[in-house]
């Protein structure tokens, strides 16, 4: 088949055999691509920080009929994240969103729009938005792009506008309910206070790198990470491992 050349981001470089690394990379055309990148172990010249993750490079490769794998040619950088990955809650921060984005994403399946929110996450993060903001504008719609998750504008069951009681979500089927419908609720929820909502309505109409100075408080970014995690979670079956390590990282820096 012919060479391919899309744009993509790194989600992950593993060494394999003595040589060699296999790339799992997010395309701009066809979604997520595992390939091989021979001598990538051992040639710091040729790719470098090509493949830390995240970086945003241009790729060519072949693709043969019956492998899973296909074959990088070559990878040219458009930008680099290695200086993003020197903070050590970025770094951890990336690393999750690297392995949501590789759950997420399709083989072989271009989803323009995700591709889209990488970059705008990646953007808010250079801009030197706090990595709480930016992780919680990042499940919100990580899980509204796949349906899982409700604009949290009104009560799914009656219609009616969310105030300042709040809603609650529930952490299987996403549904938003007002605390009224609620009480009917079959499954667990979790609250969504007034202000997590008016966190939520700024992540509907603000790019991310005009929320570096957003007065978000944190009690209102925990309700969204609670909510938005768990629709993330049931719809993939299993926890992230890389979490545990992000919340100790932010928990160090915190503390």
């Amino acid at each position: 088949m012919p060479a391919r050349s899309t744009e993509a981001y790194v989600l992950d470089a593993s060494a394999f055999r003595e040589r060699d690394k296999i790339v799992t990379l997010f395309t701009l055309d066809e979604g997520k691509v595992r390939g091989i990148a021979h001598g990538a172990a051992r040639s710091v010249k040729r790719f470098g920080g090509r493949l830390e993750r995240l970086s945003r490079v241009k790729v060519a490769y072949h693709d043969s009929e019956g492998r899973d794998l296909v074959r990088i040619d070559d990878l040219e950088l458009i930008e680099e994240s290695f200086r993003l990955q020197q903070d050590i809650v970025v770094a951890a921060a990336l690393a999750y969103v690297c392995e949501v984005v590789g759950e997420f994403v399709r083989e072989k399946e271009s989803d323009g729009r995700y591709f889209r929110l990488v970059g705008a996450v990646i953007e808010g993060f250079r801009a030197g938005a706090k990595a709480g903001v930016m992780l919680r504008y990042f499940e919100f719609w990580t899980a509204r792009l796949h349906g899982i998750f409700p604009d949290a504008e009104q009560c799914d069951a009656c219609r009616t506008p969310f105030g300042e009681a709040g809603a609650r979500v529930g952490a299987a089927d996403g549904e938003a309910l007002c605390p009224r419908c609620a009480k009917n609720a079959t499954g667990r929820t979790l609250a969504l206070s007034a202000a997590a909502l008016g966190a939520i309505a700024a992540f509907r109409r603000t790019a991310p790198r005009d929320l570096v100075q957003a007065p978000i408080a944190a009690g209102a970014l925990s309700e969204i990470e609670a909510a938005a995690s768990a629709s993330l979670v049931s719809f993939t079956g299993r926890e992230f491992r890389s979490r545990a390590f992000l919340r100790q990282v932010m928990q160090g820096v915190s503390g």
